[in-house]
């Protein structure tokens, strides 16, 4: 007892009255576990002290605040914050809480804290993750009752709403809740006027997500062109008129119409949100040909007379058959206007058709040729084999020497500009079609909305005209 009497007389001899001021009355002013008094109800107290010291201040509802003191001749002011009470409660408890990226213990869980957000993070193994923001009032209390699952819950948003796939598999419009495995998956997102859109996502183990997508808008474009062969081309994707685009960028676009025989148009074209049209009417590519003849030769081109002589002609399409007479004299030419723009007719030589199917095989004073073939030979005799059978004849010079098989007959389709040519409802190609082996009858010609019947003949050649005289 004298012992602890001479100790509280040594601590009383190097005690110092300090000077408190607290922002609220009744404080509590403690050293450690010892009380040493309260503020009064101006949150002024005078404590007897030994210093240094830290001492501990402390009312119901605010937070408790430590202060070291050193200075015995300085007044200190100490400002206590107003708490704010959090409750934490789950399913299953036993969970672990992080407060703001701190561990502070497990549910359930109670704690006083300082009025402002947080993050609130409870997770128990075996279970997802769960997040939530609280913000904090002062003098109040917040409880929150985590329920954990075991499957995250994913909510997929767009804007604008629209059909959801993931993995493949429709799941309905967005926005939705979907229940969703940890790890990756594929969403596709589709809504009329706008592009596609395929993603891949990432699901974590939080229990509640969000993944959000804006969908581009994008355009269609129906064109409809003149002649009806032409090709459409916008971008890298090309199509035969009347063609049909969907998923294009909206603004500017560069449309390319083009069609054999016709000059290509270019064409800038701005594209809106939707359907849009066009119409392209292509016109005729037009050559000019240079026919060198004698003055007294009568000049067909493409089954057509053109005039006697040399002469010159404008016409659309590339390839073309030049024939001449004169007297008994003939002769017969293949002109293409991509290559020539000029062809000489020459009676000195023997004009040689060879004619047939697929299947039939000339030779030729030893050189192969594959009908529908035109060569000129001197005047004079050669070895023509056809197929399997060979016969040496005499060619006379300005004669038109044809051979073909007696079981087929053949059609030229000429037309004034290029067109589709359809033979007994089959595309047979565009125009001129020359030299189109068919069986002897009676063929339905069809080329430019035009349909006849010609009657074909064996072994013979039928000009047929469309489109013109």
């Amino acid at each position: 007892m004298q012992k602890l009497l001479i100790l509280f007389l040594l601590i009383a001899h190097f005690c110092f009255a300090v000077t408190l001021v607290t922002n609220v009355p009744n404080v509590e002013v403690r050293l450690g576990s010892i009380l040493l008094g309260l503020t009064d109800r101006n949150g002024v107290a005078q404590i007897e002290v030994s210093l240094p010291a830290t001492l501990t201040f402390a009312k119901p509802g605010y937070l408790t605040r430590s202060v070291y003191l050193k200075d015995p001749e300085k007044t200190y002011f100490v400002a206590l914050i107003a708490s704010a009470n959090l409750q934490i409660l789950s399913t299953p408890s036993g969970a672990s809480v992080w407060i703001n990226g701190k561990s502070v213990g497990q549910t359930p869980f109670e704690t006083e804290l300082e009025p402002k957000e947080y993050e609130i993070v409870v997770q128990k193994e075996g279970f997802c993750k769960s997040k939530r923001f609280v913000s904090l009032r002062a003098y109040e209390g917040e409880k929150l009752h985590f329920v954990l699952s075991e499957v995250p819950t994913v909510r997929i948003v767009s804007e604008p709403t629209a059909k959801l796939w993931v993995d493949g598999a429709f799941v309905g419009e967005t926005p939705i809740d979907l229940k969703l495995t940890a790890g990756e998956h594929e969403v596709r997102l589709e809504r009329t006027d706008f592009f596609s859109l395929v993603e891949r996502i990432n699901v974590s183990d939080e229990d509640l997500q969000q993944f959000e997508f804006s969908l581009t808008p994008s355009a269609k474009l129906s064109v409809q062109a003149s002649p009806p062969h032409a090709v459409v081309q916008i971008e890298d994707r090309s199509q035969r008129q009347p063609a049909s685009f969907a998923d294009l960028p909206l603004g500017m676009n560069t449309i390319l119409v083009k069609a054999t025989g016709y000059e290509e148009k270019r064409i800038e074209f701005d594209l809106k949100q939707g359907q849009n049209f066009l119409y392209v009417s292509l016109e005729p590519k037009v050559f000019r040909l240079d026919i060198v003849a004698p003055k007294e030769a009568i000049i067909f081109v493409d089954g057509k007379s053109v005039g006697r002589g040399s002469t010159s002609v404008r016409l659309a399409q590339t390839v073309h058959l030049i024939e001449a007479r004169w007297g008994e004299k003939r002769w017969m030419g293949l002109v293409d206007l991509t290559e020539d723009k000029q062809i000489e007719v020459n009676f000195d030589v023997a004009t040689v058709l060879l004619l047939g199917d697929r299947n039939t095989v000339y030779a030729v004073e030893g050189i192969i040729y594959r009908p529908p073939s035109l060569i000129y030979l001197p005047k004079g005799f050669h070895t023509v084999k056809i197929n399997e059978k060979e016969r040496t004849i005499e060619f006379e010079a300005g004669k038109l020497h044809s051979f073909s098989l007696e079981e087929l007959g053949y059609l030229c389709i000429f037309s004034d500009s290029v067109v589709e040519c359809y033979v007994n409802s089959q595309f047979v190609g565009l125009s001129p079609v020359l030299f189109y082996p068919v069986k002897p009858s009676v063929s339905k010609v069809s080329a430019a909305g035009l349909e006849r019947d010609v009657l074909v003949e064996p072994a013979k050649i039928t000009y047929v005209r469309v489109g013109g005289d």
